[in-house]
Order: structure tokens, then sequence, then C-alpha cells
């Protein structure tokens, strides 16, 4: 980035509008450039104009706080770019001139207005554009659109331009003098390196929130409860027992389907043949209406014999028809045209003869009329040469007019210039003892002005000169004074430093007891949260003893209940055996008295068939049962609740254990740490004490050390006092002086205008300064309007004797030219009339006239040969037409003729054969073929094609009513053996049976999935503790090794490898610069440190620096930072503003040499410094001059 010129208008104490040209001499040559002015001038005004034409910002602004008042009433804040604006205007602007970084020229413009264009109205919004010079087009005219523009095309941020091109050097001296702890805060911002802080911090936050997602897993883990693996596997069994009657039940219900099918299937194949039977009838009914179409297609296949001569004669008597009137009419038509063709063809005969006359003519004179026409083409050359000549020969008279006119206002001119001139002669010996300053009289105009300027602000500051020497003695007594009663400013310093490094101390023990009171309230808290989970272990562990012998006892119980059940259905098992089929045939065959074959019991109660205590039997066996499976279910619910409780409470108690065991951990490093703490503050500290009795120890010292503090406030402010009372002592005894050497200075300065006055004129100038200045001044005005009015008359005469010679020079080229013309005009008169002459006499040898115009002659002459040409092509064409449409007409008549006695023939031949093919079939009359020749060839193959269709839907209801009464047949062999009531009954009972098992399977599957997906689900929380706890170790190690709570342990690190970065690039720049230093950074800290390679390499502090190795060291910082800031981008213009201190002789001629070092490498460098020595050794200077009244001027000297 380049900066190539900067426009600035009304800013802060530049008044007016001010121009600085980078690109034009003497700046543009110079490689150093220095901006000097008093304090308060505006130097920095000039830089604070670039940064609001790129950024609408100003830098030493951004760390004001506060408001302040506008004219018109509103309040701004103090950090507001608006501010900038110079009370009293109502405009003022900032534009920058820049060669961006794709090398094309760029105009920035910051501009701010009141309302209405009033220096009291109200401040409206700021203005901003941005337009490419290269281009000419305007790139943004929006406040965001131009801030968006701006870093695309510099790559640079208001930050990064304030590092990389705008170098303010206090910030970096600062960062040199600065502590560590200061320097890194400082590096931070230099770098924008803040996120580094922000990784640590995000580091510790996430290892906390992985270790929190691990609690809440095994949270979860803890209740998920599971079968055993006996209650699942017997829950399994009963599954596939269940399964395997479901699916009997299954097949049973597809026999049945299939039976009922057979009988669907009967009723579907009768309702068939119903229908089928009634498509047969339908058919057969429509055969009997189509019988008088099958006789009349018969009579057509017979007619087909004699259809196409019938045909042939409807045709021919059609074309007979036809034919008659269209001879009758080619034979009119043919008529008239025959008396056409007669009188045409005796027209162009006509033409024909007068053509050939006229062709003999041009044969026998065809030498002579090319002779006519060629002086004729002559004659019109000559034409257009006498136009153009006559048309240039009026001009030229035209233009000699005006010169002349011309020349007499030259004259005229050049008489009063003259009078002019003789009359400021005369007023300028009245000024004549200023002559000697005539050359450079501006200046002198302007020495005069800044002297009646700066003389009258001294005098308005001072008063009386005499009384501003006398108060400056009483001042320095009053100095000596408080010197003498207080020490110098720096000795009060010392104490201040010492008093503040004991507040400090005081306010860091203050510190870190309020700290030490933290620690110990965390501490107490702990061990009465640490009492209380040990009250709530041991009540959960009597609990957890308790609930296990439950759970024990509920096992019992079910396991009792369970093989009560079991025997129960063994029981019932045996007793359901006796209404069993066989045993029911046993039971007939038993007889009372005789051994039962099965028993030997000789009794048989049962032996009588008595069905109705069979089914109460029944009845209280399935009560019985269902009584025992109740009991059982219901102990299995005790135990399952029983251990769920369990599991709970035994998660509950392992958390208990683990948060007991962490407080503890935690009261172990807080009681260190209180420890730690109190010994680092000195502080005497027994944790064996009550918490009350600690507290009152600790207010005691916080008591103490608070008014410790206080005094010591109390004594800084005194001497502060003090300092501010020698400041301003000092202040204003160098402001007097320095405006007493000033009003002295300013005397020196016109002492050369003094000289050329008067004896007279000089005694005014000692008593009256500035009102004889101010009429000097109106005279050497006066004398400076008058040297230029009478340069301006001078420079007028020359012009004007100079046209006055260039007007005759132009008038005797006009009279020479007219001549010239007026000759050449006459010899083309000559040569026309030649012409003309021998045209008349070739008209004269071919026709005999006289008195004739070539031009009309020749022209009449060829337009009456072209039209002849002309008539006898037309008429030649239109005979040709008429003839071959004649005979076209002839041919077309006779051929009509030709085929009407053809149609004669052939109409005669067909009525033979028609008659003869009726005297063969009597059975049809001639009326009878017209009516069968009116039915169409289509219609004949409708009737067919409807005999045919009807004979095959005939055919095909016929054929499907067969092969249905085919398939009942054959559907009939495999009947089924059991009727279709019976079969609905069957169907109804298995369909309730498989909905119970139905319900029965589901609520065992339901259960087996349930306890599948509770092991999913373990094994899956299983899985992710284990990932979440080798993150957790991944993070841990992270947030070991960067992270803390505050961020700070990677920010230092990180500020650490950014300080090394920063001090390779500003040790390279050091290098370029003096070969004697090398930067460094001591080890695990941000402290800076230099190497002396000229005292053996040894390492010394950056504070025992003097004034020249200081500035070197800055310079270099200052140049890495604005590397580091710039990037890639290319930076040709550096600003370094002021802050390099006093320097010595030596101190001077080293920065001077690092000064032309960094301009040898392709920077221009523009330095503001208060540096007397260095204003003097640099030659091209940016001066800021004020004028008073806080009003300041911009010059450019070399």
């Amino acid at each position: 980035m380049k900066i190539l010129s900067i426009r600035l208008k009304n800013l802060a104490s530049l008044s007016g509008e001010h121009f600085i040209d980078f690109e034009s001499e003497p700046l543009a040559s110079a490689g150093l450039v220095a901006i000097v002015g008093k304090t308060g001038a505006g130097k920095s005004t000039i830089l604070d104009a670039m940064c609001l034409a790129l950024f609408n910002k100003i830098p030493r602004l951004k760390d004001s706080d506060g408001k302040l008042q506008d004219v018109d009433g509103s309040e701004l804040l103090t950090n507001s770019p608006l501010t900038v604006l110079r009370r009293g205007t109502a405009h003022g602007f900032a534009e920058l001139c820049f060669v961006a970084q794709d090398q094309k020229h760029y105009l920035a413009r910051w501009e701010l207005k009141r309302s209405r264009e009033k220096a009291d109205g109200k401040l409206q919004s700021v203005q901003r554009y941005l337009k490419c010079l290269t281009d000419g087009t305007v790139i943004a005219d929006k406040a965001k659109a131009v801030e968006s523009a701006i870093y695309k095309i510099t790559q640079l941020s208001f930050e990064q331009f304030t590092r990389a091109v705008l170098l303010a050097q206090s910030e970096v001296t600062a960062f040199l003098k600065a502590r560590d702890n200061e320097r890194g805060e400082l590096l931070e911002y230099l770098t924008n390196s803040s996120i580094f802080g922000k990784v640590g911090q995000l580091a510790y936050e996430k290892t906390k929130l992985v270790a929190s997602k691990r609690k809440e897993l095994e949270n979860l883990l803890g209740h998920i409860e599971l079968l055993s693996e006996e209650d699942a596997a017997e829950l399994h069994i009963q599954f596939q027992h269940i399964n395997q009657d479901y699916k009997k039940l299954e097949d049973e219900k597809s026999q049945l389907e299939k039976q009922q099918q057979w009988f669907e299937r009967k009723q579907k194949l009768n309702d068939e043949i119903v229908v089928k039977q009634q498509l047969l009838d339908t058919q057969l009914q429509t055969q009997q209406g189509l019988i008088p179409e099958r006789e009349r297609l018969n009579r057509l296949e017979i007619f087909s014999e004699i259809r196409s001569s019938i045909f042939q004669k409807q045709q021919l008597i059609k074309t007979e028809q036809q034919l008659a009137p269209q001879i009758q009419k080619q034979q009119q038509l043919f008529d008239t045209l025959q008396v056409q063709f007669d009188t045409e063809q005796t027209r162009f005969l006509q033409t024909e003869s007068t053509l050939t006359e006229q062709q003999n003519f041009e044969n026998t004179h065809r030498e002579s009329l090319s002779e006519v026409r060629k002086c004729i083409q002559e004659r019109d050359f000559i034409g257009v040469e006498f136009k153009k000549i006559q048309t240039r020969l009026n001009d030229l008279e035209s233009s000699k007019t005006p010169l002349l006119n011309h020349q007499q206002q030259l004259e005229h001119h050049i008489q009063q210039i003259t009078e002019k001139r003789d009359l400021l002669n005369q007023q300028l010996a009245d000024t004549q003892q200023f002559s000697s300053l005539d050359k450079g009289l501006t200046a002198h105009v302007q020495q005069l002005t800044q002297f009646i300027q700066h003389y009258q602000s001294i005098e308005n500051q001072l008063g009386n000169l005499s009384q501003a020497e006398t108060r400056l003695i009483e001042q320095k007594t009053q100095l000596q004074d408080s010197i003498h009663q207080f020490g110098t400013v720096e000795q009060i310093e010392s104490q201040l430093e010492q008093t503040r490094q004991q507040r400090e101390f005081k306010l860091s023990q203050l510190n870190q007891l309020a700290t030490l009171q933290q620690k110990l309230a965390q501490f107490f808290e702990l061990k009465i949260e640490s009492q209380q989970l040990n009250d709530r272990l041991k009540r959960c562990s009597v609990q957890f003893q308790q609930l296990e012998k439950t759970t024990i006892q509920a096992e019992q119980d079910f396991q009792t209940a369970k093989q009560a059940r079991l025997k129960l259905q063994e029981v019932l098992q045996q007793q359901r055996l006796l209404h069993a089929e066989n045993v029911e045939h046993l039971r007939a065959e038993l007889i009372d008295g005789q051994a039962c074959v099965v028993c030997g019991s000789t009794t048989h109660p049962y032996h009588l068939d008595d069905s109705a205590v069979s089914k109460v039997l029944f009845e209280l066996q399935q009560q019985q049962e269902q009584q025992a499976s109740l009991k059982e279910q219901e102990t299995f619910n005790l135990w399952q609740a029983a251990q769920q409780d369990l599991t709970k409470l035994s998660v509950e108690q392992q958390q208990l254990k683990t948060t007991v065991q962490n407080v503890t951990e935690k009261i172990t490093v807080i009681q260190q740490l209180c420890i730690e703490q109190g010994q680092s503050a000195q502080i005497p500290l027994n944790l064996t004490q009550t918490q009350s009795e600690i507290k009152q120890q600790l207010e005691q010292l916080t008591q103490q050390y608070q008014f410790d503090i206080q005094q010591l406030e109390a004594q800084s402010k005194q001497w502060i006092q003090s300092i501010k009372i020698q400041q301003q002592l000092t202040q204003s005894i160098q402001h007097t002086e320095h405006l007493l050497q000033n009003a002295k200075n300013l005397h020196n300065q016109v002492q050369h205008i003094v000289s050329c006055l008067a004896d007279r004129e000089k005694n005014a100038w000692q008593q009256y300064s500035i009102t004889t200045a101010q009429h000097i001044l109106s005279q050497l005005n006066t004398r400076t309007q008058q040297l230029e009015q009478l340069e301006s008359l001078s420079k007028q005469h020359d012009q004007y004797l100079q046209q006055l010679n260039t007007a005759q020079l132009n008038i005797t080229n006009a009279a020479k030219q007219i001549s010239e013309t007026a000759h050449s005009l006459n010899e083309i008169k000559l040569k026309g009339q030649q012409n003309t002459e021998l045209a008349n006499r070739l008209i004269q040898n071919m026709t005999g006239l006289t008195e004739v115009k070539p031009n009309e002659w020749l022209t009449q002459y060829d337009h009456e040969y072209q039209k002849i040409q002309t008539l006898y092509q037309q008429q030649k064409q239109s005979f040709n037409q008429l003839r071959n449409q004649f005979e076209q007409e002839k041919s077309q008549l006779e051929q009509l003729k030709a085929q009407q006695q053809h149609n004669q023939n052939n109409l005669i031949q067909v009525n033979q054969d028609i008659q003869q093919w009726l005297s063969q079939h009597p059975a049809f009359q001639p009326d009878d073929l017209e009516h069968l020749a009116q039915i169409t060839a289509v219609q004949e193959q409708q009737i067919r094609q409807q005999l045919q269709h009807a004979e095959r839907m005939l055919n095909e209801a016929n054929s499907a009513l067969n092969t249905i009464q085919e398939q009942l047949t054959e559907h009939k062999l495999h009947q089924p053996e059991i009727d279709f009531e019976q079969l609905q009954q069957l169907i109804l009972d298995n369909a309730n049976t498989l909905k119970t098992q139905f319900e029965i399977r589901d609520q065992l599957k339901l259960k087996l999935e349930l306890h599948q997906q509770n092991v999913a689900k373990q094994k899956q929380f299983a899985d992710q503790i284990q990932q979440v706890q080798q993150e957790e170790h991944r993070w841990g190690k992270i947030s070991g090794l960067m992270g803390d709570a505050t961020g700070k342990k990677f920010r230092d690190y990180a500020q650490q490898y950014n300080l090394d970065i920063l001090l390779e690039h500003a040790n390279q720049q050091l290098a370029m610069l003096s070969q004697r230093y090398t930067l460094k950074r001591l080890d695990n800290s941000l402290s800076l440190a230099i190497i002396d390679h000229d005292m053996d390499g040894e390492t010394r502090s950056v504070a025992s620096l003097s004034g020249g190795e200081s500035f070197l060291t800055a310079l270099a910082l200052s140049l890495a930072i604005a590397n580091m800031a710039s990037g890639s981008m290319k930076i040709e213009s550096l600003f370094i503003d002021e802050g390099f201190g006093t320097l010595d002789a030596s101190s001077l001629h080293m920065v001077m040499n690092a000064l032309d070092q960094l301009q040898n490498q392709g920077r221009k460098v523009v330095l503001i410094s208060h540096i007397q020595e260095m204003h003097e050794r640099i030659p091209v200077q940016i001066q800021v001059r004020p004028l008073g009244a806080g009003a300041s001027m911009i010059e450019v000297v070399s």
C-alpha cells in the first residue's frame, strides 16, 4: 500500500483546506519526511485524516470515555470521530489517494456537514465514498459498502492499518518497557491473539462436559431392569410351546378354509351356468332376426358379376354431361382469341419496321455520335470545375474582410495596454522604497501577515510584555520554594512509587485475605456436606440390608408357589385322563365286584356315565389351576419389585460413596490451599478453630489493612498535589519564556522589511508595531497587485503583437490566393466555349440542324431510340404470348371433341353387355340393378361382418355353457364328507381358539422382546460409557496441557510463541538498522532482554538502553508489528508518530543512520518528532504552523 496524497478541511486545529501531495516535489523524491510543529498545532491531525478517510475512526480516541456537548446542545461521545470537526465551521472532509494491492489508484473520502451549512447547525450523518481513479468508477458510496470495499482492496483492517502503515510509537514504547502481564495484554492486542485464551477455556469446559455426560450414562445404566437367566429361559420355553400350538391351529384353519372354498366354488359354477344359458338363448333370437340380411347378401354376390358394367355406364353418362358445356365454352373462347391474334400481328410488324430505320441511322453516324457524347462529358467536367473555382474565389474574398477587421482590433488593444502600463508605473513610484522586496514579495507579505497574527496572539496571551517578565520572576520564585519544601518532581515521583508499591502490597494482602475467606467458606461448607453425605450413606446401608432380606424371602415365596402350581397341574392332568375316549371305553366294560384292569379296584364309582358330575368336576379343576397361577404371578411380581428396589438402592449407595470420596478429596485440596494461602499472605491460620473464631481473626486483619491503605492514599494525594503545582508553574514559566522568545524572533523575521522604512516610519514601528505593520502590509498588498497587473499587461502586450504579425501575414496570403483563383476561372471559361462549338458542328453534319444545344439534342435522341427499343420488345413479348395461347386453345378444343366421340362409342357397348346379362338372369329387373348398385362395397362388407359376428357369438355361448357344465361335474367328484353348516361351526370355533392363543403368544413375545431390548440398551450404554471414558481421558490430557477455567495457561503459551515470532521479525529489522543488538525473550516468561554483540554477547535489560538504543529497538519492534499485521501486503508508506524522547549527539547519529537504512528498503517514511536536532537533519519537512485562535496552516518546505 502506498499513500499518494492527503487532502483535508476544517479538522481540529487545521482550519481551511490543505493538500499534501507525496507525488509532487519536494515530497516525491524524498525518502524521509518530517512532520514538525509545536505541540497542539495539528501534526497528528494529518494522520487522523488518513484514518477517517479509510475507516471513519481515529486511533487517539479509541480509549476515550465520556460525553461532550456540541454547539447545538446535543451530546457527543468523546471517542466519536464527529468531534474532530473544527468548532465554528459547518463543513469538513478528509480525502486520501493511495495505491492498493491491485496497483490501481483509489480515492477514499470522508465528509461531515452541519445542517443548513451553518456553524451552529446539527451534525449530519457522515458521507463516505470510494472511487477507483484508474477506471474512473465509483466503487461504493454507502458507509458499510465503503468499509467492506476498503478491506477488500487493501486486505487491512483498522487495527492492522494502525500497526502496519501508521505506527503509534507510544504503544511500542509501552510494550518495550511494560511488565510481563502488561506486555501480554499489549501483545494480545497488537497480534490479535485473544482466541488462544478462549481455546484453553473451551478445552477446560469440554472436559467438564464429557465427565458430566459419563455420569449421566452411568445413572441411566443403573435403572435398566433385566430378567434372570432362569426366568428368561422358562419364558422362552413357554413361548415355543404356545407358538407350536398356534401353528397347529393355523394348519387346521387352512384345511377348513379349503373345504369352505369348495362350497363357494360350487355355488359360483351354478351361477355361471344360469348366466351362460341366458346368453345362448339371446344369440339364438339374434340369428332369427338376421335371415333377411342373409338373403340380401346372396343377391349381392350374384349381382357382383355385372356390377362393374353398371358402374361404367354411370360414369360414361356423367362424362357425357360434363363434356358438352366444356366444348361449347372452348369454341367461343377460340373464336375471340383468333380476332385478337390478327390485330396484334399487324401492330408488331409496324413497330419492327420503325426500329429497323433507327438502327440504320445509328450504324451510319456511330463515330459522330461518339464524339458528341465525349464533348458533352468533357463539358460536364468543366462545369463542375468552374463551380468549385467560383465557390473558392467567393470564400477567399469573404475571408479577407474579417482579417482586416481583426487587424484593426489588435492595433486598438495594443494602444490601450500601453496607456495602462504607463499609469501603473506612475502608481508604483509611490512605494519605490519597497522595490528591493519585489523579488519574492508574496513571501514577504506572508511573513508580515504571520507576524501580525502571531504578535497579536502573544499580546493577547501576555498583555504588557514588561509585566509578563515581572510575573515570570515571581513564578520562578514560587517554584523554588515548592522544590525546597517537597523536593523536585523526580524525588516526589520516587516517593510516590515507593508508596504505590506499599499500597499494592497491602492491596495484594487484602485480596489474598478475601480469597482466603472464600476458600475457608468453601472448606467449612464441604465439611458440613461431607457429614450429611456420611449420614445418608449409613441410612442407605441399613435400608440395603433390610431390602436384601426382603428380596431373598420374596424369591423363596415365588419358588414355593411355583412348585405348588406344578404339583397341582400334575394331579389335575391325571384326573383329566379319566375323561379321555379310551378311558370311557374301559369304564363302560367295568363290572361291579370284578377288578379294574388299570387300578385293580373292585369298586367302580364312576362306572355310570354322569355327564353333569364330569362337567362340574372339570370347572372345579380349572378354578384350582387359575388360583395357583395367580398366586405364582403375585409372588413373582413381589420378587421383581424387590429386585428393582434393591438395584436402585445399590446404585444410589455407590453414587453416595463416590460423592463422599470426591467431597473428601475436595476438602483435602481446599485445606492445603488455605494453608498455602495463609503462609503466602503471612497470616497465622489454625483450622482446628471454629468457623466464627477464624472469621473474627480475618476481619480484624482486613480492618488493619484497610486503615494502612487509607494512610498511604492520603500521603499520595498530598504529593500528587505538589507535583501538579510544580508542573503548572513549570509549564507557565516555559510558556511565558516561549512567548517572549517568539516575540523577539518575530521582530527578527521581519527586520528586512523594517529596514526599507524611513526614519519616521521606523520610530512609529518601535512604538506601534501592530498598527504600523498593518499599514505596511496594506502598502505591500497594493504593490503586489500592481506588479501582478503590470506583469499581466506586459504578457498581453506581447501576445497582441504576435497576433498582429500573424494577422498581417494572413491578409497578404489571402490576396495572393484570390489573384491565382481568378486566373484559373478565366481559363476554364475559354475551354468550355471551345467544347460547345465542336459539338454543334457534329450535330449539323448528321442532321442539318443549327442553333441547337448539344446536350439537349443528344438526350432527346437517346430517349427516342430507347423508347422504340422498349416498345418493340414489349410488343414482341405480347405477340409471342398471344400466339402461344392461340395454339394451346386450338389444341385443347380438338382434344375435347375427340374425347366426346370416344365416350359415346363406349356407352353403346356397355348397354349391349347389360341387356345380354339380364336375359341370362330373369330374376333381376333393370330397376333391381339400379337399387343394388346403390349399395356400396363398404355396406356389403358390414352386412357380411354382422352375420359372421352373430354366428361366432352363438358358437362361443354354446361352448362356454358346455365348459361350465363339465367343470361342475368334475368339481362334484371332490365333495367334502362334511355338510356346510357343520363346516361353518368348526371355522368359528377355530377362530376363537386361534385368537386366544394369539393373545397369549403376543404377551410372551412382548416380554421376551422387552428383555432383549433391555439387554441391548445395557450393552449400548456400556459401549457409550467406554467411548465417553476414552473421550474424557483424551480431553483430560488436553485440558491438563492447556486448559483452565480462565484460559490463562494456553494464553500464556500462545503469547510466548507470538512474542518469539515478533522478536524474529524485529531482529531481522534490527540487523538491517544496526549489527550490534539482538532481542531475546527470557525463558518461561514474557520478559525482554537485549544481546549486545559489541560486549561479547552480553545479555542486558531493555531498561538499560540509552535514547538512541531505545529508538532502534522500538523502531525494529514497530516494523516487526507492521510486517505481522500487513501479511502479504506490500507497505510502501510508513508513518511513525512521536514518542522517542530526547537524544544526545551520538544517539541522534545512530537514529538518523537507522532511518536512512529504512528508506533504502523502498519505503517512504514520514516521521512526527519534537527533537529539534532531528528536524535539522531531515531537509524535507511538512511544517504545521499555528496562526493563533487555535488555527494552524500546513506548508511543505525543503
